[in-house]
């Protein structure tokens, strides 16, 4: 899909290194374009600096490496956002060796005002028509020819979703630096005139007589000043006269490029008469995610199993070694457990995030966030926020991730700090066992009750935030793409790309809190552990909840790894530990095998599950550990209990994804505010006037 005149006379040398910048609208489709161009896997981290997620991949082109980066989608180069900010600034200050502009067929005319501000800076440029397929949806033919002789530059047709990139290697090598080809209204164009002699290039000189801050010295931005001062004393906006010269050029583009023909689709417009519906939008986009949990817990949870029973085989196997006691419970309960705690997260993240790519590249996504914003807009936040609020549910550590699709840094702030107070899969454990025990006729309310008030003191915590910083208004404003079937080679990459990003961010904060406890545990200090010591400590703190025992004191101290090991503490602390059972070899790995067996089982029965009726019990079998608790606590300290719980610090994951979100000062800061609100609110919930 490559056009024939489309090569320059003179195209650039490749250098042995270079980087391409993918510049475009959102929606535009880069992801799937660096996905069909790279066929690698892709490389998701942050840009230095900021919380903004950076996606990228390395190819080989001739005798050359190339770097293709995926910068934000924007509007325009005058920002509005922190995106838009980030993408300005990379431009001007770390400039790519060529840009790769992409635009989406169906959306040609508003696409091209980018393209026109890109072009102004002078960097070696080449256009990739993309989503052709959409615009023969829609009724509309590109005719890349017409547009690479309008523009003068190079120009790939693609639809970068089935892999058809044809020519966009051709055409990015072909990259020219480009000539401007907007004519402004004239008193813009003699400021322009009086400031282009001294400037690198038109753009930078536009940029900065717009009020722009860009990297220049003093002098010229003083210059750019004055002549903005003139057109403002004289009636002229210099943003508008922007405007109304690349609007102008656009729409004269796009009238020689392209052509209507047929009638348009209108599959999008009868799905969103029913999926933006006011009444059944929000239960239908509650339903989608609760699928999306669904299909993810269901098909997790067997390969989570298959990670603990590794786990055992590899303990059991070092018990089983000549090693030194103390070696072999630092390697099995230590080392094992740790990058096991790790290895945990995987499965349901990789998951998660595979069903979560699904809705994103669909157009689900955007249009679930249009229907909570009319919910979301009394709390000041926007409705995007509902997203990453509703997937705290299940896991705090993507729900945090999720929050940088909110691009006013203070929303971003305020829901981040928010999400760990929802109570997570991991916690409950911890409820259902403890409800049953101490409150075995009102269980199931119990359980619902912490739910409902880990979401209202997170709503709080966001109120409060906003109106200690005079929040405005979330915003309401959004773009709804069309609706895609996004092909699975893309989904799988994206997946792998940001559960392999969390490992890397998080793996090793979990795996340093693990070995930090099994000290704690096992390195004697005088008569008795450091942990025993450290929890019998701790305990004059807990009393006035009702809590007095310093077994229950100590699990909340692993709790701060992950909730999962606070069942597990409790197990260890008053049943004991039967120590590690030795392991053959032979009988290791039939084992593994078993359990690998059972966890394809496992997968197949999750998958036919998915479209089984849903049964739901929080029943539990009595186990010595149920019998012993009921001693050791009375119901109201229970009740505080699971108040703290619920409230204190979610695990290192979450603090981990909060540093990497909202920056390390921030996610110390909420440690402290979680760790007194949690002591607070469960001191009130162990003095309530209620009967178990």
């Amino acid at each position: 899909m490559s056009c024939p005149r489309c090569a320059p006379q003179a195209p650039l040398a490749l250098k042995a290194e270079e980087r391409w910048a993918l510049v475009g609208n959102p929606n535009t489709g880069k992801s799937s374009l660096i996905n069909a161009l790279a066929g690698a896997d892709l490389e998701v981290g942050n840009w230095s600096g900021t919380t903004l997620e950076r996606l990228s991949a390395h190819l080989s082109v001739g005798e050359g490496r190339v770097e293709l980066v995926d910068l934000p989608g924007t509007y325009s180069l005058l920002p509005t956002s922190p995106e838009e900010a980030l993408v300005l600034k990379e431009l001007l200050q770390n400039p790519p060796d060529r840009i790769l502009n992409v635009l989406d067929a169906g959306n040609l005319e508003r696409n091209l005002v980018l393209t026109l501000e890109l072009m102004e800076l002078g960097l070696p440029m080449a256009l990739v028509v993309n989503l052709l397929d959409e615009a023969e949806a829609k009724g509309l033919r590109v005719d890349l020819e017409a547009l690479a002789e309008a523009l003068g530059l190079p120009v790939a047709g693609a639809i970068a979703a089935r892999g058809q990139v044809e020519g966009v290697l051709e055409a990015a090598l072909g990259a020219l630096a480009p000539k401007p080809p907007v004519r402004y209204p004239a008193p813009l164009e003699e400021a322009l005139a009086a400031l282009e002699p001294s400037y690198p290039n038109r753009g930078l000189a536009l940029l900065a007589l717009l009020g722009e801050a860009v990297p220049l010295p003093e002098p010229l931005l003083r210059a750019a000043q004055e002549e903005r001062e003139k057109l403002l004393r004289k009636g002229h906006d210099p943003y508008l006269l922007a405007l109304e010269g690349r609007y102008q050029k656009a729409k004269e583009v796009y009238e020689k490029a392209v052509q209507r023909h047929g009638t348009p689709s209108p599959l999008t417009e009868r799905l969103d008469r029913l999926v933006l519906h006011p009444l059944l939008g929000l239960p239908l986009f509650l339903l989608a995610l609760f699928l999306a949990f669904r299909f993810t817990f269901a098909l997790s949870s067997p390969w989570v199993d298959l990670i603990g029973r590794v786990q055992e085989v590899l303990a059991g196997w070092i018990a089983a070694s000549p090693l030194p006691p103390l070696l072999r419970s630092f390697l099995a309960e230590g080392v094992v457990a740790g990058v096991g705690t790790v290895l945990a997260f995987t499965p349901v993240l990789f998951l998660l995030y595979l069903a979560l790519a699904f809705l994103e590249t669909s157009g689900f996504l955007a249009r679930m966030a249009f229907v909570a914003d009319r919910v979301m807009q009394w709390a000041g936040l926007p409705g995007k926020a509902f997203i990453p609020l509703v997937l705290g549910f299940g896991c705090n550590v993507p729900a945090v991730y999720a929050t940088r699709a909110l691009a006013h840094p203070l929303d971003r702030l305020r829901v981040a700090l928010a999400i760990p107070f929802l109570a997570c899969g991991a916690r409950l454990p911890v409820f259902t066992l403890f409800a049953f025990v101490f409150f075995p006729k009102n269980a199931p309310l119990v359980v619902l009750g912490l739910y409902l008030l880990g979401l209202l003191v997170g709503l709080a915590t966001a109120l409060l935030l906003g109106r200690l910083f005079q929040a405005g208004r979330g915003e309401g404003a959004m773009e709804l793409p069309p609706y895609r079937f996004p092909p699975l080679k893309l989904l799988l990459r994206l997946s792998l790309a940001r559960t392999g990003s969390f490992v890397r961010g998080a793996g090793g904060p979990i795996l340093v809190a693990v070995l930090l406890i099994w000290a704690l545990l096992h390195v004697p200090l005088g008569a008795t552990s450091p942990y025993a010591l450290l929890a019998q400590a701790l305990t004059p703190l807990f009393e006035p909840l009702g809590v007095g025992d310093w077994r229950l004191v100590g699990a909340l101290i692993p709790g701060f790894v992950a909730k999962e090991v606070v069942v597990g503490a409790l197990g260890v602390s008053f049943l004991g530990e039967a120590g590690l059972a030795p392991l053959g070899l032979l009988e290791g790995l039939r084992t593994l095998g078993e359990a690998f067996g059972h966890a394809l089982a496992g997968t197949l029965q999750g998958l036919l599950s998915l479209v089984a009726p849903v049964s739901f019990s929080l029943a539990l079998e009595p186990t010595p550990l149920q019998a012993v608790l009921k001693d050791a606590v009375a119901p109201m300290g229970a009740l505080a209990y699971l108040v703290f719980v619920l409230l204190y610090t979610p695990c290192v994951a979450t603090l981990a994804a909060l540093r990497q979100v909202v920056g390390t000062r921030w996610a110390a800061s909420s440690v402290a505010y979680q760790l007194l609100l949690a002591y607070a609110l469960a001191f009130l919930a162990g003095h309530l006037p209620l009967k178990p």
